[in-house]
Formats: C-alpha cells, sequence, structure tokens
C-alpha cells in the first residue's frame, strides 16, 4: 500500500465489506456489478465520498462519509423490480448515448437564448461506472440535479439525476443494514 493511496481505515471498511459479503452471501461473491456511483464535492476535498454499488442479484453496498449525518457502511436488498426499474435507467439509449460535448453546447444554446446569469460556486460531481450488457460506460458530470431542473430539454440530465435520487435514499431502503466496522 502506498502513501496517500488510501488510508487505513479505508482499507479496514473495504475489508469489512468484503467480509460480510462473504459471509452474508453463503460463501459466493455477488454477481456482476450493474452500477458504480461517486458523489463528490469541490469544496470538500477528501477521500471519503459518497458511494454505491448495484450488483445484478439486487445486493447494493453503500458508503457515506464520515461527514454525513448517515455515517457508515449499509448493503441493501433490492427487489427484482428495483433492480429492473434501475437496469431500465442505465440501458436508456439518452444514459448509453451520453456525449459530454454535445449536452455542454446543448446547454451552452439554451443559456446563450436564455441571457440569465447563473453560477455554482463549487460543483458536486456525479461519477456513474455503468455496467450494461456487452457495453460499459463512464459518466462524470458536475450538478446532475441541477442541471436536470434547469435543463429539461436535455432529457440525459433527468434520466442520471432519476438513478442518483434512487441511490441516495438506498438507506430508506426497508432492507437496509448498517455494516459494522
Amino acid at each position: 500500500m502506498s502513501k496517500g493511496f488510501c488510508t487505513r481505515r479505508a482499507w479496514l471498511k473495504a475489508i469489512s465489506i468484503a467480509l460480510f459479503l462473504f459471509c452474508s452471501t453463503g460463501n459466493a461473491a455477488s454477481t456482476g456489478l450493474m452500477l458504480s456511483y461517486e458523489l463528490t464535492h469541490d469544496m470538500l476535498r477528501m477521500p471519503d465520498n459518497f458511494s454505491v454499488s448495484v450488483y445484478e442479484d439486487g445486493v447494493a453496498l453503500v458508503h457515506y462519509p464520515d461527514y454525513m449525518k448517515k455515517a457508515g457502511d449499509y448493503q441493501v436488498e433490492l427487489t427484482p423490480s428495483e433492480v429492473q426499474q434501475i437496469r431500465l435507467l442505465l440501458e436508456h439509449p439518452l444514459v448509453q448515448g451520453f456525449n459530454p460535448g454535445q449536452a455542454k453546447a446543448q446547454k451552452k444554446g439554451i443559456d446563450d437564448q436564455s441571457q440569465e446569469l447563473f453560477a455554482i460556486s463549487d460543483d458536486s460531481w456525479s461519477n456513474f461506472e455503468v455496467h450494461t450488457p456487452g457495453n460499459e460506460k463512464s459518466i462524470r458530470w458536475a450538478n446532475v440535479a441541477i442541471d436536470a431542473e434547469r435543463y429539461p430539454e436535455i432529457g440525459v440530465f433527468k434520466k442520471l439525476a432519476d438513478i442518483e435520487a434512487q441511490l441516495l435514499q438506498l438507506d430508506q431502503h426497508p432492507t437496509a443494514v448498517a455494516v459494522a466496522d
């Protein structure tokens, strides 16, 4: 482990989650990864961020960083219909065909026409690693929820905001179980 790569605590958390999964799934790892998500904030330059991994078998691993009220690690068992709902969002043509350059150009065109002044001082970055059959896609976009509200005509922002909203509330899922350190 190189200095600065990961803290000892981060490694212990990762090992704890791995052991919990190993023990709780009958010694079988979760099936394929569907989505890996991380939310980072420009004003919080910390290695500990909100993150979620969702697997095809419905297992979701959620990590809330120490600075959040809900701090800790959770395991959630999604129902088949919840997995299907997430899968449909991930496989949607707007998400699969997302082009950041095109989205920026569309935003600029709308902003130029509106003549409204708008600024965000500290961005929040949504980082999606989407794994669908035959395709893997990385999407990194700042202020997804704000863009979904400000630019409803750019449909991909709504799709990404819908995915993000579901992930941010997984700790409230009826099957959410805190994973002890």
